[in-house]
């Protein structure tokens, strides 16, 4: 009889499946492994198995070329992100001009910012507020009149 493999084992499949929805995406493994979840806890057991596995993730990562090292490497080449805008009138190019990718710069100082920890933690309000009732107005009509 072969060994059980264990939901941990399927989700980290998934997790590091490179051609799928799945792949890095914690939440979504966690649903398509089977995990018995209300929606809300897939990111929770997501998470959790993210912890319990990050040795195995760590090493997957060094062995596909995406070490620390590295991916530090091309988030500085990318905060000098290009792009070339063409300038055209009619279908012809009149002119071409390359420009800072301010878009593309902003995301990766956003994730190396939160690589770094240098954001202030999300303030969130779990406060109830009372809720009234609906009101419930019968109104009756007499048609023998």
């Amino acid at each position: 009889m072969p060994p059980k493999v264990s939901k941990l084992d399927i989700w980290l499949k998934l997790y590091l499946d490179q051609g799928s929805d799945t792949f890095l995406n914690a939440t979504e493994a966690a649903r398509a492994a089977g995990y018995n979840c209300k929606d809300d806890n897939f990111k929770r057991q997501g998470y959790l198995n993210k912890q319990r596995r990050e040795a195995k993730i760590l090493k997957w990562l060094d062995e596909t070329g995406l070490s620390e090292c590295r991916l530090k490497e091309k988030l500085a080449e990318l905060l000098d992100a290009k792009e070339i805008k063409v300038f055209q009138y009619k279908g012809k190019v009149l002119e071409s001009k390359e420009f800072n990718s301010l878009g593309t710069q902003v995301k990766v100082l956003d994730m190396a910012l939160k690589m770094k920890g240098l954001y202030a933690a999300e303030k969130r309000d779990h406060t109830v507020k009372e809720v009234k009732p609906p009101t419930l107005t019968i109104v009756t009509s007499n048609t023998n009149e």
